[in-house]
């Protein structure tokens, strides 16, 4: 049995109740994913290039802006 970290009282009145706080041993958080509908098939989001079509790594991805004329220009964040 895991021991309280403090123990405490809280009174109303005439009334008390005991308290006592407990550390988090277990992770409750909830973790979606992204599915397709219809088949429950499980979505992955892929960085491609859309000229060649291969995946880009993330650490190789920069930020950029469009220029007149379809020029890029961009640099590392």
């Amino acid at each position: 049995m895991a021991r309280p970290l403090w123990k405490g009282v809280i009174t109303f009145g005439l009334v008390s109740l005991p308290v006592a706080l407990y550390s988090a041993t277990d992770d409750h958080t909830v973790h979606f994913h992204q599915i397709e509908r219809g088949t429950g098939d499980r979505v992955r989001l892929r960085r491609v290039n859309e000229r060649t079509g291969e995946e880009v790594a993330f650490e190789d991805i920069v930020k950029g802006y469009e220029l007149s004329g379809g020029a890029v220009r961009g640099r590392r964040a």
